[in-house]
Parts: C-alpha cells; structure tokens; sequence
C-alpha cells in the first residue's frame, strides 16, 4: 500500500483504505510514520549564476546609456544597437531560466553537471560580449568619430553573439 501509514488499525486490526485518515471500525486516527525530511544541499552554481546575472544586467544597463549618450534616437545606430541589446537580455534570461532550471534538477550527474556548465559558458559569453560591446562604444565617444564603419563593426558584434546563441 502506498501513502506511508498502516496496512491495518494498531488499535483494533482493521484493514485500512490508502490515504484513510480515521479507521471505519474504532475511530482511532490512523498512525503515520512521520516522513523523512529531504533536505537538498544547496548548489555550488546558484552563487555563480547569480554573479553572472548581476554583471550581465549592469553591462548591458551601461552599454544601453552608451548608446543613448553616443546617438540621438532618430539616427539608425540608436535603433539598431537598442534591438540588438533588447535581443541579447531575451536571449540571455531565456538561457539565465534554462540553468536555473537545471540547478533545480541537478541529480548530481555528471551529464546534467556537464550541461550547466555549458550554460554557465554561454552566459559568461553573453556578459563578455556585453562589456566588448562597451569597449567598443567607449572607444567611439572618447574619439567622437561618425565614422559608419565602426558603427556597423559594433552592431555585426552584437548580431554574431545573438546568432551564435540562436545555433547553440
């Protein structure tokens, strides 16, 4: 019988139904045998996914006031990098989800184990990308330049990032 009690009263003998609360012939609550407490050790990634989550989210708020302070929001750049990053948190929560729901079913295996940490790699590329994209803009406003190619050069960064997440 499944539900952890009894097969039969302790106090009369009589048969008891699963899930049976009270027995049918005395009345007497039926015993339970108390159920063991499972207690999961905390995951050595949660700490590291939260890092990464927190350095991903203040690169990319920086790299969003970059892009506003380098260009007004009618020139095509804005738009474009403003996609572009708006593209990346997407794609970086949707990855940030998919671990954190890993970490919750980490079975110790070393498949699943395996996994995380290739998400854990993805994340970090989201972030290193993230803080390429910053270097890049920082660079375009210490030297003022309006030079499109360097404008296109940061947006085809950004592209190959959210497209290589897209394939992986």
């Amino acid at each position: 019988m499944e539900g952890n009690h009894n097969h039969f009263c302790i106090y009369c003998g009589a048969r008891l139904q699963e899930n049976q609360r009270f027995c049918t012939q005395c009345g007497k609550e039926v015993y339970r045998e108390p159920e063991p407490k499972i207690v999961k050790n905390p995951s050595i990634y949660v700490p590291k996914i939260d890092e990464i989550e927190k350095d991903y989210n203040s690169k990319q708020a920086k790299a969003k006031e970059l892009v506003e302070k380098l260009f007004d929001p009618s020139h095509m750049a804005y738009s474009k990098f403003t996609n572009a990053i708006n593209k990346s948190n997407k794609l970086f929560s949707n990855q940030l989800d998919v671990t954190r729901r890993m970490v919750e079913l980490d079975d110790r295996s070393y498949v699943v184990e395996e996994e995380i940490e290739n998400k854990i790699k993805t994340l970090n590329t989201f972030v290193d990308k993230m803080e390429d994209l910053i270097n890049e803009l920082v660079i375009h406003l210490s030297t003022n330049k309006k030079d499109n190619d360097d404008i296109n050069t940061l947006f085809n960064d950004m592209d190959d990032l959210i497209d290589s997440v897209k394939d992986y």
